[in-house]
Parts: structure tokens; C-alpha cells; sequence
């Protein structure tokens, strides 16, 4: 009688089950609790003895075409802010002195303090077992021994209906055996097949899976690496456990048939792993961790390492269950993200395999504020931002998309706001290897969404972005080259609040108030000196008792009703198109559209609002000048206009930035029409 397709189900089931029963019939070798949990410090300097060359970029960063196409998606080059240099020019060498931190000092195991979360990982119950996407069921399909051996048949679309004739030929031939007697033939055939997922205490002499000569070649020798790396075979001389970490990537990097391959190496020796050696199984699972931080698997192999990882990972009672939730977290962030493009360093792979997981990298506020913040190997730009504006009490997920994160290299003029999906140690690995002194900055970035003066921290980092632009005048607008009365009055006003929010308590002197004033008011014929500082002293008198934050505050309440409040300012040369006239200007970027501003009044020329904005394209000469062309209008009229500036990322990065807010906020009202992304 045939054998339904439900029995033969039903016997899978059985195999499987049988499986796991000769797995758990083995002694299981004894967990070394005290050195998983043991945090050991790296107590002398690394020597450098691996070939630099392994160090090498994985994959490097992308230069700038001539032609820039329309609406990249990448993050462009950006200038310096001018409130990110000004307000941390004071705090270089204190940024120095942090960047000499020993190995010793920066990685360290994890602490509830300033970590990075993900607490999607724990929110999975138990993972059933349920006989689905387990690692043997993976081998009989794919491994090369299992598919040599039985000649599995499978369909175009990847079925398992091979493995259940194979499967059913084996339970009839053990049931026949059985009647004469006999107990080994399948049986032993079934304990081979388990073997092949199990951990290996000699190297393998071909790949697991079926490779091409030369792959299997390096699959052999990543097995052999995966080997020394674990302890559970000795290190040539010329050989080291960081030239081990360094082989497999770099294989897995130029081969990506090979990735699978590894992961399989990777699942195998950490399955009943039997080593002499007791530090090997933590070992295993720690490289496993590396892996999974840099290079996804295939979708045929996914179902299957991402159960093996869960089954590990939420099951409390197995030994390595914490390395193994972390090695879960890398390869779902990897696949989020892409993975890590750099090699990592010495020192992080160090850390790592004595169990320190995390880096204790510095950020920096705007006024030089620091926040130390725990970074995992996968800890990406998107992650810091999130953490940041927790922080500072920004909980709304579209208000975080105002902040960027900076990073400041010294003696650039120019810097980059890095992508979001950009992993933080790649950005340091490589300037720590170029011997670069640089700081990671978090500001805001656009000004979008309402001022909100209700938590204090936010009150500080954009009191500290803001004021530096203020003194340097760039707020003012001077009608006709002169100050209208009621900007008069808001400057004295804002004049005392900032001696306050320096923590003074005498009054301010007349010779102190000329620091208080921006740049172009003191210039002016009127008012003169002396009024000012009449004027100072008595707005003195309304904010001597307050606080230094609601000085603070109070201070981002005037300027927040001025019209180039919250804008991003950019030197830009207009270039004329037929009888027009160019010219330089200022262009600022602010909520309400793009401006061109006069040099000295900054009084509006032109105006752009976003909605009129249909696309930017970056052009580079062959002389290598850069120029934005913006084009402007509506369906019926258009026009380009054309900008020579050296910030076009960055201009190109911000305009984008506000239509798909400005779009956003449309879409998500009544009856709203948003515009198309432009």
C-alpha cells in the first residue's frame, strides 16, 4: 500500500525526534559558568604582529562621480557646521587626551548605564520544536556527503520531498532489518548523518557543502582557522588568532558562496562540541558573533541559522545562551543593515574573544557636553541618534530624524553627517588606523518641528547650537542697514540672559556687554556704546534671580520668533542665467523654504518654498568646481538655477530632508494631498 503524504510527515517527525534523542543520549560536557562570566582585561599592549596588509579595507568608501544623479540616496559630503566648530574649538585638546584611552580603558563588558538595546531579541518565547528548519534537515538537503550518499532528489523549488522518499527507504529498511535481527545497516547510516552536525575534532578534508575544487579548498582552510582560532588545534608560528579572524573574513568577503559554508562550519562546531579543550566552545560561539556582525547567508540557509540561533539563544539552561542571543542581534542587524564593511581591529578582536563585547566611545553635545555610550560591533549611526535623543527627552520618531551625528576630524574643513545604516566602530576603526585625531558630534541638524523648552538637556544642546550663529549676526536682518526697534529691544533683553546664563551675578560692565551683542550691532552707528549698555544693565535688573536654564530657555523663546531662527546658512555664489544678475549670497535653509539672503543686511532676494522645489542635481566641472542646480516652479513654469558652492551635499541633503517632512506632515493631515518626493 502506498504511504500518504501525511505519514510520511508524521515519519519525518519520528526521524527527527530520533535525532534529537541520540543528541541528548550523549554526556553533555560541563559549562565553564566562572569563564563565561568572567570579565578579563587585556593586561599588555597588543603586539602588531599581523600583516598590515590584512588590515586593509574590506570594502572602501565611495568616491564622488563628476556627474551626480538626482535624489541619491547615499549621504553626501557636508561642511563643518559653524555651531558645531565654534562651540567645540575650546574642547580639542580635551578631545585628544581622549582619543590616547588605552584598549584596556575602552572595551568593556556591558553595563546597564548608557547600553544600547535591542529588546526585540527577548521578546520571542521559547522556540518550539517542531521538527522545522533544523540544522540535520539542512545537511541531508544541501551538505555534500548527505547528498552524495543518498542521491536526494530535489524539486525546482526546493521542496524536501527527496528527503522523505530518503527518509521512508530508511525506516523500511530498518524495519526489515529488524525482523531478521540485524542492528546496524540504517542505523549506523542515521548516526553518520548526525555526526555530520556535530562538532569535529579533526579538520575537515573537503567542504560541508558542494563547492567547486577551489572553494573547497578555502573552506577547508576557514574550518582549519575556525580550528586554532577555538584552541582546538595548535597556532603555527606564523599564525595568529587575529590573522585566523582576519582569513575568514576576507575569504567570506571575496567569496560569498563561502559564506554559508562558514556559517555551517560555525553551527557545527558549536553542536556538541566534545573539545579537550574547555574554552573552546565559548570560543566558537564567540567568532560566530564576529561573523554574523559582518556577512548575511543566503535565504536558503536563513530559516535555518536563524532557528538554530534562537533555539540557542532563548533557552536559559544551555551554557552559551548570552553569546548566542548576541550573535542573533549581529546577524539581525545585518541584515537590516548590510553588515560591517571594515576589518575590525586588533584590539576589537581581542576584546571580544576575552568576552568584552562593547566600547566605551565617547560622544559629544554641542558645548562640548560628553556622553559615554557602551558600542557593539553593530551598533550603527541610526542606533546613537535614538540613544541621543532619549537623552535629551526627544521621544517622537519623526522628531529624531532632525539629529545627525558628526564626525569631526581635525583639520578638515569639511566633514561628513554619517549615513544612518553606517556602522560607528568602521567610521573609528579606519581613523584610528590613520593615526586621525577626530570627535564624534550629535547636534540637530533641521529644524523642523516646533521649539520645545520643556526638558532640560534639549534646552542646552539647542541653546549651545543656536548662539553661536546669534553672535555671529547671522539671525539679524537689518533693513536698510539698521536695526528695527523691537530687535533692539529683544538684543538688550537677550544681552542680560546670556550673561545669566554664564552664571554671573554681577552686572554685566560695559566692557563685557560688547561680547554680549552679535558681530554687525557693533558696527552700527546706532545705537551707540553707551546706549547699549544702558539698556543691558536694565534688562539686568528683570533676570538677575533666575536660573541659569531659564535664562537659557528664555533666550531661545525671543529668537525662536525671528525669521531666520533655526536656519542652516551656506556661502553660495549665484550664477546668472541670461540677463540676470548673480552674485554672492548667503543661502539659508529653514523651515519655511530656501533663501537667498543679502550679504550684510540679510534681507531676502529670492525665495523657494519646498513645494515649488522639484529636484537638485550636483555637477562637478572638469576643472573640478562644484555646482547645484535647483530647479524650481510648478507644472506650467520651471526653471533651473544654478549655485557654485562647495557644500552642494550638503544643501542637496537638507532640501531632501525637508520635502519628506514637509510631506510627511501633509500626508498625515485630514484630507491632506502630500506632494511626491522630489
Amino acid at each position: 500500500m502506498k504511504t500518504t503524504k501525511k505519514s510520511m510527515e508524521e515519519e519525518m517527525r519520528e526521524v527527527l525526534e530520533s535525532r534529537d534523542k541520540l543528541i541528548d543520549q550523549k554526556p553533555q560536557h560541563k559549562p565553564n559558568h566562572h569563564h563565561e562570566n568572567h570579565v578579563s582585561q587585556i593586561t599588555k599592549t597588543i603586539q602588531l604582529q599581523t600583516n598590515h596588509a590584512t588590515t586593509n579595507h574590506v570594502q572602501s568608501h565611495n568616491q564622488t562621480n563628476h556627474i551626480i544623479s538626482n535624489h541619491e540616496n547615499h549621504m553626501p559630503l557636508n561642511r563643518v557646521p559653524n555651531h558645531v566648530s565654534a562651540v567645540n574649538h575650546a574642547n580639542h585638546q580635551k578631545s585628544q587626551q581622549n582619543h590616547r584611552t588605552s584598549p584596556n580603558q575602552e572595551w568593556r563588558q556591558p553595563e546597564d548605564n548608557g547600553r544600547l538595546h535591542d529588546e526585540s531579541i527577548y521578546e520571542s518565547g521559547p522556540v518550539v520544536n517542531d521538527g522545522k528548519h533544523s540544522l540535520l534537515q539542512y545537511a541531508m538537503l544541501n551538505f555534500r556527503q548527505s547528498t552524495e550518499k543518498f542521491e536526494m532528489l530535489k524539486t525546482a523549488d526546493g521542496s524536501i520531498s527527496g528527503s522523505l522518499k530518503v527518509i521512508e527507504s530508511l525506516k523500511s529498511k530498518k524495519k526489515g532489518k529488524k525482523n531478521k535481527g540485524q542492528q546496524d545497516g540504517a542505523e549506523w547510516t542515521w548516526k553518520e548523518q548526525v555526526d555530520l552536525v556535530k562538532y569535529s575534532s579533526v579538520p575537515i578534508e573537503q567542504s560541508l557543502l558542494r563547492l567547486d575544487a577551489d572553494l573547497s579548498a578555502l573552506a577547508v582552510e576557514c574550518f582549519l582557522c575556525l580550528m586554532r582560532y577555538m584552541g582546538d588545534q595548535p597556532l603555527p608560528p606564523d599564525m595568529s588568532e587575529v590573522k585566523c579572524v582576519y582569513t575568514i573574513l576576507m575569504h567570506c568577503h571575496k567569496y560569498e558562496l563561502l559564506r554559508d559554508e562558514v556559517y555551517c562550519q560555525l553551527m557545527k562546531q558549536t553542536t556538541n562540541n566534545k573539545s579537550p579543550n574547555p574554552d573552546s566552545c565559548q570560543r566558537g560561539w564567540r567568532l560566530f558573533s564576529i561573523v554574523a556582525a559582518y556577512f548575511t547567508c543566503s535565504e536558503g540557509l536563513r530559516p535555518y541559522l536563524t532557528k538554530y540561533l534562537e533555539t540557542a539563544a532563548y533557552d536559559k539552561r544551555r551554557a552559551y545562551h548570552g553569546t548566542a542571543t548576541v550573535c542573533l542581534q549581529n546577524l539581525r542587524k545585518t541584515v537590516k543593515y548590510g553588515g560591517r564593511k571594515n576589518v575590525p581591529s586588533v584590539e576589537e578582536i581581542m576584546a571580544i574573544s576575552a568576552g568584552r563585547n562593547a566600547k566605551r566611545q565617547i560622544y559629544r553635545l554641542p558645548g562640548g557636553t560628553e556622553r559615554v555610550i557602551n558600542t557593539k560591533c553593530t551598533t550603527v549611526v541610526q542606533d546613537v541618534i535614538e540613544e541621543m535623543c532619549n537623552i535629551i527627552s526627544v521621544r517622537n520618531p519623526h522628531e529624531m530624524d532632525e539629529f545627525s551625528l558628526y564626525c569631526i576630524v581635525d583639520g578638515d574643513a569639511f566633514t561628513m553627517p554619517l549615513a544612518r545604516d553606517e556602522y560607528i566602530l568602521d567610521v573609528t576603526t579606519e581613523l584610528h588606523k590613520n593615526h586621525q585625531v577626530f570627535y564624534l558630534i550629535f547636534c540637530r541638524s533641521v529644524w523642523y518641528y516646533s521649539l520645545r523648552l520643556d526638558a532640560p538637556l534639549y534646552i542646552e544642546v539647542v541653546f549651545n547650537q543656536i548662539v553661536p550663529d546669534y553672535l555671529e549676526g547671522l539671525l539679524l536682518v537689518l533693513p536698510g542697514e539698521h536695526l528695527p526697534q523691537e530687535v533692539i529691544y529683544d538684543m538688550a533683553q537677550i544681552a542680560a540672559l546670556l550673561h545669566r546664563a554664564a552664571d554671573m551675578t554681577h552686572e554685566p560692565a560695559t566692557k563685557e556687554i560688547k561680547y554680549l551683542l552679535p558681530k554687525p550691532a557693533l558696527s552700527l552707528r546706532e545705537p551707540r556704546p553707551q546706549q547699549w549698555s544702558n539698556m543691558v544693565q536694565q534688562a539686568w535688573n528683570n533676570v538677575q534671580h533666575i536660573t541659569v536654564a531659564a535664562s537659557k530657555a528664555q533666550v531661545l523663546e525671543i529668537l525662536s520668533k525671528w525669521p531666520l531662527f533655526g536656519s542652516s546658512f551656506f556661502a553660495v555664489k549665484r550664477i546668472p542665467e541670461g540677463k540676470e544678475k548673480g552674485g554672492d549670497h548667503i543661502l539659508a535653509l529653514n523651515r519655511h523654504g530656501v533663501h537667498f539672503i543679502d550679504l550684510v543686511t540679510h534681507e531676502t532676494l529670492y525665495h523657494y518654498p519646498y513645494s515649488e522645489v522639484i529636484s537638485t542635481r550636483k555637477v562637478k566641472s572638469e576643472e573640478g568646481t562644484l555646482y547645484l542646480d535647483m530647479k524650481c516652479g510648478n507644472l506650467m513654469q520651471q526653471r533651473i538655477t544654478r549655485l557654485q558652492t562647495e557644500q552642494a551635499h550638503e544643501i542637496s541633503r537638507l532640501i531632501r530632508q525637508y520635502i519628506t517632512m514637509e510631506q510627511r506632515t501633509t500626508n498625515s493631515q485630514p484630507g491632506g494631498i502630500g506632494f511626491g518626493m522630489r
